[in-house]
């Protein structure tokens, strides 16, 4: 069944799948999310992300049965092996793992952790929890028995997803985004490897160039291989087409887990049908299940099968006339065309996947209910197994699920969300029509950009309201009605910004604020001033290249720089010290040539808090 999701979204508020009529109009959306899956009593386990509660769902009698209330909003979840304990990495800059207590449903305990708690992974023992965080960019190991963080991993970049290998010797870590500056080679996101005995990084992969938003991983059976899913973006040519997967394409990245290597990168999306955003994947025996957040849609990939092929390609057994070596698997949009089934959902933005005996479980950020789709094969469409009920969708609600909706886009290569991760950046340069070809920019974040025009960093377009338009027509390349794009400017308007990961470091740091009268004596505030930290002028600051030299650029908002590197037009500088020493040697970007190495690092980590 294949549907226009976007409006899709509005006729469930009218066939009671969003709301039930006769009932009084809840308060919150649900959000669903990570799901856990108890096969011992048959029930589910369904984060509620932004109802700060969990669903309990008994699979036998497809009913949700209660909730779970937490503190904070849970972004993921994890079942002790022998079920009595539901491990909940709940909130942002205060992140907690809340231990619940099974069967009674209760939160008996809470350990504090880093920075919105993403990704958990929990050794074979049960003594020992490891959980991402995300913008602390590390991984805490939790001793279970003392409930306390015995140590910290320092990661990548955001990570995301973690994954043991099943001898519990190795942990995977995806960073979400690329850590490179992007004017570098190779400008791709890492999967880490964690030595669990000593709990130190192995080795960081790096993932084809182009690769970014990493948001799934798993580990063969046999401990071999590593899979990930994420976004493979062309972003070295211009962007003037989307046929073929001109611009974003969407990836399965395999990692031998025996050699410490990439081993092979193979396309998700179909010659004229992207696969757009791939986000949460389970591994079943010979199969792996990828949710589609972009195409509203599950895939299916025949693992045996993949293999057979790809080892017959590298020792010449197989022959494909438009592969000749190993980096063209990367751009074949048909090599894996045999072993994938694309499966329509009901749900919106499938994120996460889970398996629950003969049935693959799938939940949809905008859609409150789960689907259970059989592994069998031979269900005409899913079942739906309700978890509660919705508010009707507001103009902001709906301009979320726009920005991350591919149906809109031609051909469903992309989303808005694709360039613009959670409305932020995927730290690549693009090289767009609107000022020109042959000088590629570094993407920036939306946040505020309603209110800090004008946009990109040119400032070719005078006011955000613009570009969202002109985003629809020349890089979705399709025609949609304006009431799309009102919603999109809505949720725009109105994105949350997380607490900086540095806020609690620079207060007891630096009590007297020296980074901030730095600031000021530098020279930065006279640009980056007022409520945004931008005065929307156009300068020279001396980064200008080639046929970019004098010329002056958009003053960005410093808000979240902590969280937007790499820095400058081009995303040469991956660090803010290098924008303050070799990205600034003239002084023509803030007096700071002068400054002492300690007042670098304050200044920086003043920047760090905004």
């Amino acid at each position: 069944m294949k549907r226009k999701s976007y409006i899709h979204y509005i006729l469930l508020t009218v066939t009671g799948l969003a709301l039930t009529a006769g009932n009084k109009a809840p308060d919150v959306y649900l959000s669903p999310g990570a799901m856990a899956v108890d096969g011992g009593r048959g029930l589910v386990y369904t984060a509620l992300t932004s109802a700060k509660a969990i669903a309990v769902t008994d699979l036998a009698t497809a009913e949700t049965t209660g909730q779970i209330k937490l503190k904070q909003n849970p972004e993921n979840l994890l079942l002790a092996p022998d079920g009595s304990t539901l491990y909940v990495g709940s909130g942002e800059a205060n992140g907690l793992i809340e231990i619940v207590a099974l069967p009674q449903n209760k939160v008996k305990a809470s350990i504090p952790v880093g920075h919105t708690p993403c990704g958990m992974a929990l050794s074979a023992d049960g003594r020992t929890l490891y959980v991402a965080n995300r913008f602390s960019n590390t991984v805490s190991v939790i001793d279970l028995k003392s409930k306390k963080v015995a140590k910290e991993i320092q990661t990548v970049r955001e990570p995301r997803a973690l994954c043991l290998t099943p001898d519990g010797k190795t942990l995977a870590v995806a960073n979400f985004l690329p850590a490179q500056a992007a004017t570098a080679d190779v400008v791709a996101a890492e999967i880490s490897l964690v030595e669990t005995a000593t709990n130190s990084i192995r080795s960081n992969i790096c993932l084809t160039s182009g690769s970014q938003s990493v948001l799934g991983i798993a580990s063969s059976a046999d401990g071999k291989y590593l899979y990930a899913v994420h976004l493979l973006s062309r972003f070295s040519v211009p962007v003037t087409q989307l046929d073929r997967g001109w611009v974003n394409t969407n990836a399965l990245s395999i990692v031998d887990l025996k050699g410490d290597s990439l081993y092979a990168t193979v396309l998700l999306d179909d010659v004229d049908h992207g696969a757009a955003n791939p986000s949460g994947i389970a591994i079943a025996p010979d199969r792996l299940y990828i949710a589609l957040a972009g195409t509203h849609e599950l895939m299916s990939i025949d693992l045996a099968t993949l293999h057979k092929n790809l080892a017959g390609l590298f020792s010449g057994d197989v022959r494909d006339a438009y592969i000749r070596d190993k980096a063209d698997l990367s751009t074949s949009l048909s090599f894996a065309a045999s072993v994938k089934k694309r499966i329509a959902l009901q749900g919106l933005m499938p994120r996460e996947v889970a398996l629950a005996g003969d049935a693959i479980l799938i939940s949809s950020r905008f859609s409150p209910f789960i689907e259970r789709v059989s592994l069998s094969g031979n269900q005409s469409l899913p079942e739906i197994i309700a978890l509660g009920n919705e508010p009707e969708p507001d103009a902001r609600r709906r301009g979320e699920l726009a920005f991350n909706d591919a149906s809109i886009c031609y051909q469903q290569w992309q989303s808005c969300a694709s360039c613009h991760p959670d409305g932020r950046a995927d730290g690549l340069n693009w090289d767009q029509q609107n000022d020109g070809l042959g000088n590629p920019k570094n993407t920036k974040s939306l946040l505020y950009s309603h209110v800090t025009p004008p946009c990109m960093i040119t400032g070719i377009r005078e006011n955000a309201e613009k570009a969202v338009r002109n985003g629809i027509l020349h890089t979705l390349q399709t025609r949609q009605p304006e009431s799309v794009a009102v919603d999109m400017d809505e949720y725009l308007k109105q994105m949350p910004s997380p607490e900086s990961p540095y806020l609690k470091e620079y207060r007891a740091k630096d009590p007297k604020q020296t980074g901030k009268r730095l600031f000021d004596q530098a020279g930065c505030a006279q640009c980056h001033s007022g409520k945004y930290l931008t005065d929307q002028v156009k300068y020279d600051v001396g980064t200008g290249d080639g046929d970019d030299k004098g010329r002056p650029f958009d003053t960005p908002a410093l808000c979240e720089v902590w969280r937007t590197a790499p820095y400058l037009y081009d995303g040469r500088a991956t660090t803010l010290q290098e924008v303050f020493t070799s990205c600034n040697t003239d002084d023509k970007h803030g007096a700071t040539r002068n400054l002492s190495a300690a007042e670098l690092d304050a200044l920086i980590l003043y920047l760090k808090t905004l």
